[in-house]
């Protein structure tokens, strides 16, 4: 059942911890490493970080809490400025954690300067998620925010488009998939494409443009899943592939909202069984706790645009 909750107050526990992982050992965020003071230096701080738990404070502004992390969304009936800022944190969140991904996705040595750029992509994104979270905007006052906001994603989307080249033709050795660096690509290109909308004051959602966009996102990621789950994990993988076979047949042949939205809930149904799964050790994969939550808060954010879009 789907949990949204109006905005409280702040709080200020922690909802990420950092984690520390040996560039070269760890594919993805591990727990603390106890290591002997002469082997610090030689690690790296790398996976997610330690950002204060908080509400929006820009009116009409709700938390979903289907998800690990908090998923801020417009109230229904909400105000220019709630679809603006929310907008602005979902996807600075989401951008955030894909420069993570990336740079844990690129261990070693050799890998030390793209792995860096992804970092400071990290927490540049960071300042402008808390930025947007911790300020309240009014209909007038949000056009610097979506301006500065897009001005980094610009710059993301360069670095992964670069990234993807590189890694097509075989100067880049690390183990991040072209279509996953394409995959990435496509959904700050997206963000731009609503920023600019929103910077016209206009917040609608084009129910073609909605199911076109999210259909192939979530086909990809019903593959990702497919490829990272252990082969003993035959009948998952199969149902992950037959999913994602459904939501490509949905990107080319359109089907109408009532369906969309069926399929939407169906996809949130799979990630959420699959992350208590992953988390809890009963599904063999190499998938890490904090994307199976990334997954599944983009699915959410799915169903909550094919509901919303004209």
């Amino acid at each position: 059942m789907e949990k949204r909750v109006p905005q409280g107050k702040l709080g200020r526990r922690q909802f990420a911890g950092g984690a520390m992982a040996t560039a070269g050992v760890s594919l993805l965020a591990t727990p603390s490493l106890a290591l002997p003071d002469k082997s610090y230096a030689l690690c790296e701080s790398i996976g997610p970080l330690a950002l204060p738990e908080g509400v929006a404070y820009t009116p009409g502004i709700v938390v979903d809490r289907r998800a690990r992390k908090p998923i801020f969304l417009p109230d229904p009936g909400a105000g220019y400025a709630a679809h603006a800022v929310s907008e602005v944190l979902f996807w600075t969140d989401i951008m955030m954690e894909h420069a993570m991904f990336i740079s844990l996705l690129m261990p070693g040595d050799h890998l030390r300067g793209p792995r860096d750029e992804a970092r400071q992509f990290q927490n540049l994104f960071a300042r402008h998620f808390l930025t947007a979270r911790d300020s309240g905007y009014g209909d007038y006052a949000v056009s610097s925010l979506l301006a500065s906001t897009r001005s980094s994603v610009q710059r993301l989307i360069e670095y992964k488009r670069r990234m993807q080249r590189a890694q097509e033709a075989g100067t880049l050795r690390s183990l991040v998939w072209p279509l996953y660096f394409d995959h990435l690509a496509r959904e700050a290109e997206r963000f731009v494409a609503r920023i600019d909308r929103l910077a016209y004051g206009d917040t609608a959602l084009q129910s073609d443009e909605v199911a076109a966009f999210w259909t192939r996102i979530m086909a990809d990621h019903l593959e990702f899943i497919a490829h990272l789950l252990d082969p003993q994990e035959r009948a998952l993988v199969e149902q992950a592939t037959a999913r994602a076979g459904q939501l490509y047949e949905a990107h080319d042949f359109r089907i109408d909202s009532g369906q969309l939205a069926t399929l939407a809930d169906e996809v949130i149904d799979f990630k959420t069984a699959a992350e208590q799964g992953i988390e809890t050790g009963q599904i063999k994969s190499i998938i890490d706790p904090a994307l199976a939550d990334h997954l599944l808060r983009e699915a959410v954010r799915f169903s909550d645009e094919v509901r919303r879009a004209l």
